[in-house]
């Protein structure tokens, strides 16, 4: 008896972008037309976009991405830095952004259902 080949293990990105408020809505909007259709065909899928208040007059955008597997993750960056239009985005996002942050999670077990 063989065994069964193991299961993939999804990974998680979480982007956190800080903007100044009235730079949220037409990053977004950027954001979609922009980056998210190359995203999608390197294979994240956006799971949730959440904004919150991070201070007075700064709106935190956090974006949870998921992906297959470690092996999907690495492929679709290998892809994002051959594509010029990913660091022109982020280029752009940085010059306006408070702050930046992404985390590369995947689970440590399986929890149980």
């Amino acid at each position: 008896m063989t065994a069964a080949p193991p299961r993939p293990i999804p990974v998680d990105v979480l982007d956190l972008v800080v903007l100044p408020a009235p730079d949220v809505d037409p990053w977004l909007e950027s954001w979609r037309a922009e980056y998210l259709p190359g995203a999608r065909e390197r294979g994240l899928a956006v799971e949730r976009v959440w904004r919150s208040w991070a201070g007075p007059d700064t709106v935190a955008v956090r974006i949870l991405w998921s992906v297959r597997d470690t092996g999907a993750f690495y492929a679709a960056r290998s892809a994002a830095n051959r594509d010029p239009r990913v660091p022109a985005f982020w280029a752009r996002t940085d010059a306006i952004a408070v702050e930046r942050d992404r985390q590369v999670l995947q689970p440590v077990a399986e929890v149980p259902a």
